[in-house]
């Protein structure tokens, strides 16, 4: 037989098609290809949603875990993701870039006005995740209701129907051996059915096999093809009779391949029949076993045998997801099976729980033992009521990591599969993987420009172009906003622009700039801004989310009362009453801008501002004597300091951070637009520069907003900036110990908690009165998970 009448006799056999493999990809071409594409490194990301069903009004929290795909612990990469809330429709409701330290970000999304009762999406993606094909990003549905148009919540009676798949290992039935044929039966509303049994019959209505669905209708069983038989499954549902032919044709030729595992070995074969031995026989086939990053290829000769097997340790095979692809003689891949190795997978518990009345408050302690406090570790934990019917979630952070971004379709209840893992749950993930066919990976698009198109994104970047050449001399200066410092900018090399970069302004910011003139004067900079991103990047959304199981019922009815007075739009926006002393908040906070700094910060408190007019007379009170300098304003001794303004000169005096050689304009400053002053008397850290001192004045941000400031900067605005960070309500219900708030009320919310030294996190809610689960997920220790769900005993 010619090479081109074995090649089109192969394709005839799997029946595909690779266009994209030309001759210049045969033979190891697809492997370097393979080795080029998987250089690139991936993220993968991850929400932790507090719940899966919300009532309108209350808020969505989440956090948001951001890994290495190859390593699974957290990127450094990105600080960009961006979260949205499509409808059905995919009309997008809500969006928002949070911004990502650590692998970690946290926010709250408000179920408000623009929101009605139905299914929505939740995306999660950064920027660079969307050069790849594979589904890295995360998306989850999640259910609305809104008392006042739903006055009750119902389990519906569904349709008796269901919807019965086989899936042949490696995608055909070959006729003459033994194939394992996969099994998924799903209801009329998409989930799998439990506990199905089914006869598979021959023309003759001979049962020849038979199986049983497990918890998610999913199952398998063995069947010897015969090309001259027919089959059918009959399954027998709520009293109704149901019969599906099997839908696939049983081939004369072809080659399968099959996994099993027994102790601590993979072993797969390669498997033909009688009627291919001859065709095959003597030519070279190869194995790959891959996951996205390292691979190892074996080559594949039959001889006299119809099954080659190969055996592989499964401490050699990475954690995770595995992909076993078989190629062809001229390497074009003919054949996928996945596969599972739960070995490596490094998950924590607490090993400890303590929960104490304190007031109306619960104080609760969990102790993790495994957790280093040494390295970052950050944990969230949504608090419900333990019959709470509102947390249907199909992901947690496992299954999100390991499993999913590495097949095409939507998982069931992937968490299922890394809860009390045991010999069931391996075979029942095992019996999942082999209904799923190809991977994500995708052999025809190998292909990857030298520049991704689509970038890691730090922050955003601002391009500043001055038009006025008088001012391309002059210095342009950023002003600080929240916890960032003045950045300061010159033209160089005959440009007219200049880019500020990296920089995290929130919704409540705006961009402040100053243009020094050589005078040394502070004016409006009187520049164009370009901010880069500047909008929410759109997301080609392969993997379609399956919806959150509620209850419903083949043969009956069964209601929940959610009375319409549980309208919660407005009744959430009540804060919650904290009691704290306002001497306790300046001493944190003068204790946090004290760092790093060899000065005496000083914060100026709202006693000071109604006590002092101006920022002269309140530099008095605290030791700092000021003069009127007709050359160049103010002048300063800072008592202390061993020297004066007469002999030596004064101090050096910083504004914002920028040095100041005129100080005239902070003649009759208002103190209501200082935030805090940095006294360093000693002037160490300065050299010989501070040897009477340095005196470091910080505006607040609201005077960036006074009259004042438009004689000495502009105010701009960008179209996209981060979302600031929102404290997380819990709302106001007319009763707690109802039949609707057991089902989907919220009693809180902790989004970022962290170990102590004693390996302990502590926090308080309010006191319920139902008992309390806690859904615990988080990470530790750069490669450990932590999974799990807690019910609270009160001592």
């Amino acid at each position: 037989m010619s090479k081109s009448a074995l090649s089109s006799f192969t394709l005839l056999i799997f029946f595909l098609s690779f266009s994209l493999y030309n001759n210049a990809q045969n033979n190891t071409d697809i492997f370097e290809s393979y080795e080029e594409y998987i250089d690139a490194p991936r993220e993968v990301v991850y929400l932790h949603l507090n719940k899966s069903t919300y009532v309108k009004g209350e808020n969505i929290g989440f956090t948001a875990y951001v890994l290495d795909k190859k390593e699974k612990t957290p990127s450094m990469l990105t600080t960009n993701l961006y979260v949205s809330i499509s409808d059905k429709n995919n009309n997008e409701i809500k969006q928002k870039l949070v911004k990502v330290t650590n692998g970690v970000a946290s926010n709250i999304i408000k179920v408000d006005s623009l929101f009605s009762s139905g299914i929505y999406n939740v995306k999660a993606y950064t920027n660079y995740m969307r050069n790849f094909n594979e589904p890295n990003y995360y998306t989850e549905a999640i259910r609305i209701i809104d008392p006042e148009v739903d006055t009750y919540i119902e389990n519906p009676l569904v349709e008796n129907d269901i919807d019965a798949q086989f899936l042949p290992e490696s995608g055909h039935l070959l006729h003459g051996i033994v194939n394992n044929v996969g099994v998924v039966i799903k209801d009329s509303q998409g989930f799998g059915l439990a506990n199905i049994s089914g006869e598979v019959v021959d023309a003759n209505d001979e049962v020849i096999s038979t199986f049983k669905t497990n918890e998610l209708g999913i199952s398998k069983f063995p069947l010897m093809a015969d090309i001259a038989n027919t089959y059918k499954v009959n399954i027998k549902y709520a009293n109704e009779d149901f019969s599906f032919p099997l839908g696939h044709v049983v081939k004369k030729n072809g080659v399968v391949i099959s996994v099993k595992r027994l102790k601590t070995k993979l072993f797969a074969s390669i498997i033909t029949n009688k009627e291919t031995l001859n065709l095959v026989k003597n030519k070279r086939y190869t194995l790959m076993l891959h996951n996205g990053d390292g691979y190892e290829i074996m080559d594949i000769y039959f001889t006299d045998n119809t099954t080659v097997t190969k055996s592989i340790e499964y401490a050699n095979i990475p954690t995770g997801t595995n992909i076993i692809t078989l190629f062809n003689e001229y390497d074009q891949p003919i054949a996928e099976r996945l596969f599972f190795n739960y070995n490596g997978i490094d998950t924590i518990r607490s090993t400890d729980i303590a929960a104490t009345r304190q007031g109306d408050s619960i104080a609760v302690k969990l102790n993790f033992k495994g957790v280093d406090p040494n390295q970052f570790n950050n944990i969230s934990i949504s608090a419900l009521p333990n019959e709470t019917k509102a947390y249907n979630r199909h992901h947690n952070i496992l299954s999100q990591t390991f499993l999913q971004p590495y097949l095409k379709g939507a998982v069931e209840y992937g968490k299922y599969y890394f809860e009390n893992v045991d010999e069931k749950k391996r075979y029942d993930l095992d019996n999942l993987l082999l209904t799923q066919g190809w991977s994500s990976f995708d052999w025809n698009n190998l292909f990857l420009p030298e520049k991704l198109p689509y970038a890691f994104e730090q922050g955003i970047s601002v391009k500043a172009n001055v038009n006025n050449p008088d001012h391309r001399e002059d210095t342009f200066i950023l002003h600080h906003f929240n916890n960032n410092e003045p950045r300061y900018k010159k033209l160089t090399d005959g440009n007219t622009s200049f880019i500020f970069e990296n920089i995290f302004p929130d919704e409540t910011n705006k961009l402040l700039i100053s243009r020094l003139k050589k005078d040394d004067k502070m004016v409006p900079a009187q520049l164009y801004l370009q901010s880069v991103p500047s909008k929410v990047p759109y997301l080609n959304l392969k993997l379609k989310p399956l919806e959150p199981k509620s209850s419903y019922k083949i043969a009956e009815r069964l209601k929940v009362v959610a009375p319409k007075t549980q309208i919660l739009d407005e009744v959430q926006q009540l804060d919650e009453v904290v009691v704290t002393s306002k001497l306790d908040e300046i001493r944190i906070r003068t204790q946090k801008l004290s760092e790093h700094r060899h000065g005496q910060v000083k914060v100026v408190t709202e006693s000071d501002k109604l006590t002092f007019l101006y920022l002269e007379d309140w530099l008095e009170a605290n030791r700092v004597n000021v003069f009127w300098a007709p050359d160049t304003g103010l002048a300063f001794s800072i008592q202390g300091s061993g020297g004066s303004v007469s002999g030596g000169g004064g101090p050096l005096v910083y504004f914002n951070d920028f040095p100041l050689t005129s100080t005239e304009f902070l003649y009759k400053f208002p103190l209501a637009e200082v935030d805090y002053v940095e006294i360093n008397r000693r002037g160490i850290g300065e050299g010989a520069r501070g040897g009477n001192g340095v005196l470091r004045i910080y505006a607040s941000y609201k005077s960036m907003f006074s009259n004042n400031d438009k004689k000495t900067s502009q105010k701009f605005e960008i179209p996209l900036t981060f979302a600031s960070n929102k404290k997380f309500y819990v709302p106001k219900y007319q009763y707690y110990n109802d039949a609707f708030f057991k089902g989907y009320g919220t009693i809180d919310w902790k989004p970022e908690l962290s170990v102590n030294s004693e390996g302990n996190i502590s926090f308080k809610i309010k006191e319920p009165q139902v008992l309390i689960t806690l859904f615990i997920e988080g990470l530790a220790n750069d490669g450990s998970f932590i999974v799990e769900e807690k019910t609270i005993s009160l001592n």
